[in-house]
């Protein structure tokens, strides 16, 4: 692909062909996500083409380091007492392999840079995003397994972002006593389109060994079990611990997030000068914005990736194919 070929139709507000010989834009666009206390910007410049990466076949050992991988985790193996771990259960099986200790350093240190990039990830759509409930759900052995619970409920919140406008993001875990598959998540819900009665429920917790409140939602009680929503306001998002309570499972289990469609990560527009507060250097240039440049009705809530697809290859090109 070439930007030959990036055409914008007759009628689009925005041009990306906006840079000079110096590869600096006439008109300003920047990308701007949340940190959790600001918004926070940085300039769009054009990308360069660079060779396609060609991803090399996963073979037999690279399946076997995976399922030792997620076992360390599981365990809270770190450092040496992981790659230990790693390299024992290998030489079972690959007693031959050459040069060993580098390829499992390779792999240990790709694995950390994904997750850090997936923590990163989910922080910055959860920061950017509007969330009025922290969400559990656990199902009732007599409604579901765990293979059963995980579809339908899936389902379940994908027919109600659909149809009712609700926004999710939350991750699979299992409780370390018993194994037993829940979900933790966020939620989103806007005015009017909720779905069954909410009750406050006080009774005994096993796992915690006390007396516990929950809020319960009767619909999401037939359906699939016990339930907990639990509102949400901005500054308890903004004080971090619901998102470090969600981002320990991400690391601990390896399982994917669950996100609804249309949750940005960051949004892309242009900016005047008065709408900056100050410049910082964090691995390059960046820019503080003032808490109200950016409004989730106008700027968030209707963002659609598919009307920048351009801007966004020039802004935060794919690795397999452009580069910033």
């Amino acid at each position: 692909m070439s930007y030959a070929n990036l055409i914008p139709l007759p009628d689009s507000e925005f041009n990306p062909f906006f840079f000079d010989e110096l590869q600096k834009p006439a008109e300003t666009y920047y990308k701007i996500y949340n940190d959790g206390g600001h918004y926070i910007a940085t300039r769009c410049y054009r990308s360069q083409m660079q060779p396609m990466e060609r991803n090399r076949k996963r073979e037999d050992i690279d399946i076997f380091f995976d399922s030792l991988y997620t076992a360390a985790m599981q365990d809270g193996l770190k450092g040496d007492e992981m790659t230990a771990y790693i390299k024992t259960g290998i030489l079972l099986l690959f007693s031959d392999y050459s040069d060993l200790d580098k390829y499992i350093a390779d792999k240990i240190e790709r694995k950390l840079h994904n997750l850090y990039a997936r923590k990163k990830r989910f922080r910055r759509k959860a920061n950017l995003n509007r969330w009025n409930y922290f969400v559990t759900f656990t199902y009732d052995d007599g409604k579901h397994d765990a293979d059963s619970f995980r579809a339908k409920l899936r389902k379940c919140l994908s027919n109600l972002h659909t149809r009712r406008g609700w926004r999710y993001m939350g991750v699979f875990e299992r409780a370390p006593e018993s194994g037993r598959l829940h979900f933790h998540g966020l939620l989103y819900i806007p005015d009017g389109e909720h779905i069954g009665t909410i009750t406050e429920k006080t009774d005994y917790s096993t796992a915690q060994g006390k007396m516990q409140t929950t809020h319960e939602n009767d619909f999401f009680q037939k359906a699939f079990g016990r339930n907990d929503f639990e509102e949400l306001n901005e500054m308890e998002l903004k004080h971090g611990q619901t998102l470090n309570y969600l981002l320990k499972y991400i690391g601990k289990t390896g399982e994917r997030i669950v996100y609804s469609r249309g949750i940005p990560t960051e949004i892309y527009r242009k900016l005047n000068d008065d709408e900056i507060v100050t410049e910082m250097q964090d691995f390059g240039t960046k820019y503080i914005l003032f808490d109200n440049v950016i409004s989730w009705e106008r700027d968030i809530m209707h963002f659609k990736y598919k009307q920048m697809s351009i801007i966004d290859l020039i802004c935060n090109p794919p690795r397999y194919g452009l580069t910033a």
